[in-house]
């Protein structure tokens, strides 16, 4: 399990800032995937991953745009992932994923890093930025 969420490493950040975690956000008109959201997903309450499960769910009547952002932002995240797991793993093992902890618990040990998780920190300060973890169907 704790692999897995070490895989995970900023799926939950990520999720929350690409789909609309806040109906505030979603209705500012950011992101590729808003309108997916507000037409298959309405109604749903934000948090524990449900915008992610519900884009997923309904893989096939997502919009182009929503498809091309998923699948940019799943190539992100297996960058993290090639370069921080072994870090996350050392480091942040006990660190729940979400709220930006594991990102958090990394910057924390910055000077104990291996260069390519380092790189991706000074890149991107607060992880990979815009999208859900794995595109839907993944």
């Amino acid at each position: 399990m704790r692999l897995w969420q070490a895989m995970m490493l900023v799926a939950p950040l990520a999720v929350a800032l690409s789909v609309a975690p806040e109906p505030a956000y979603a209705q500012r008109g950011a992101g590729p995937c808003r309108e997916d959201i507000q037409k298959l997903c309405a109604g749903m309450q934000p948090g524990g991953g449900r915008f992610r499960d519900c884009l997923q769910q309904h893989a096939a009547e997502l919009t182009p745009a929503c498809q091309q952002h998923l699948t940019q932002m799943k190539a992100k995240i297996a960058v993290w992932r090639q370069a921080c797991e072994g870090d996350v793993q050392k480091h942040c093992n006990g660190v729940a994923p979400g709220r930006g902890g594991i990102v958090r618990c990394l910057r924390e040990h910055q000077n104990e890093l291996s260069q390519a998780c380092k790189d991706q920190l000074a890149q991107h300060p607060h992880g990979p930025r815009r999208g859900p973890a794995s595109a839907p169907g993944q």
